[in-house]
């Protein structure tokens, strides 16, 4: 039924398809994920509003409302995602150094960079004052 000549033009025809329908697959899993907690937060926030009862200024620091605030993550510089993506990048520019492949040096320059960029970010995100919060905005001025 199958040979061996077909099986041979099957595999990188799969490997093609596997390699770019992975990442398509996660995109879209994570644009679900996102849109159906914007649904559950805004929800939450129109039945509290119908029922005319005040939203509590804490309920924004709650698990439903924890993570991306106003297209940005919450509050935490990249420091840690700096730290690992320069790692990479170190790792892939030792292991093109050890097999002595110009072009792995090269590779490893990419998550190097970025790295880098994702640190100075952080450094530059610890140095701007930071916005007022809810519990700041809700006191009484003196």
């Amino acid at each position: 039924m199958w040979s061996t000549g077909s099986i041979a033009l099957l595999i990188p025809i799969l490997g093609i398809i596997f390699s770019l329908g992975i990442p398509i697959v996660a995109i879209i899993g994570g644009l679900m994920y996102a849109s159906r907690r914007t649904r559950l937060q805004q929800e939450l926030l129109m039945k509290l509003a119908e029922n005319g009862q005040p939203i509590p200024p804490e309920i924004f620091n709650s698990a439903l409302f924890s993570g991306y605030r106003g297209g940005r993550r919450s509050g935490k510089p990249p420091l840690r995602g700096g730290l690992v993506v320069t790692a990479v990048g170190i790792g892939v520019i030792l292991y093109g150094w050890i097999l002595g492949e110009t072009s792995v040096l090269a590779a490893g320059l990419i998550p190097l960079v970025i790295g880098l960029a994702l640190l100075l970010a952080a450094v530059i995100e610890g140095r701007l004052p930071k916005a007022p919060t809810a519990s700041d905005t809700t006191a009484n001025p003196s």
